[in-house]
């Protein structure tokens, strides 16, 4: 991504390390209603101020989420930055591994330590968190949130806006349903839903 042209969009804890993913210059400006001193850009107070034009070009969602409202939350506001007519290239951390051969879509953010095997596909605004494991075949639905150290086995699928939580593990060809919580340090059953 080119200098200065990407608008971060929540400036929490999270933002953190989606930044320290971002090259240090790339960061136009931020949107959260409270300033983050830790940030060298412009801040904008509210989503609806920064919808109303179209700079900069791109955007970054900042903001995590470990419910499923909170995810379906995200997720429509990451439509939203969309449809003003900017672009979300995905996020990947240099310290983390993706296949050539895994899918990436628009605005899927791949953090520090993250592993994404071969023919995987990280869906729209998915996050796979610090040392989160995807294994081939594994499709990580839109807008879901995949928590540090949680591992996807092979063939597995989970839904839009799903929340597998930190230190889970779905076992081989297991499906997580949309919305579905898979909770921390949990085995989930290799068929039909939730921990």
């Amino acid at each position: 991504m080119s200098d200065n042209n990407i608008l971060l969009v929540g400036a929490g804890g999270h933002a953190k390390a989606i930044t320290e993913a971002l090259e240090s210059h790339a960061l136009m400006a931020y949107v959260d209603s409270a300033a983050a001193p830790w940030l060298a850009a412009q801040r904008i107070d509210d989503d609806e101020t920064a919808l109303q034009s179209a700079e900069p070009a791109n955007f970054v969602m900042g903001m995590g989420g470990v419910t499923s409202g909170a995810l379906e939350y995200r997720f429509s506001l990451f439509e939203r930055y969309l449809a003003s007519g900017r672009a979300a290239p995905p996020v990947r951390h240099p310290a983390a591994h993706v296949s050539p051969s895994a899918q990436i879509e628009e605005g899927a953010i791949i953090l520090a330590g993250a592993i994404v095997q071969p023919g995987a596909v990280i869906g729209r605004a998915a996050i796979v968190n610090t040392g989160a494991i995807v294994e081939h075949d594994s499709h990580l639905g839109a807008g879901s949130h995949l928590a540090p150290r949680a591992v996807l086995l092979g063939g597995v699928t989970v839904g839009r806006c799903a929340m597998i939580g930190a230190g889970a593990i779905v076992l081989p060809q297991g499906e997580i349903g949309d919305g579905q919580l898979v909770a921390a340090n949990s085995l989930s059953p290799a068929r039909g839903g939730a921990a």
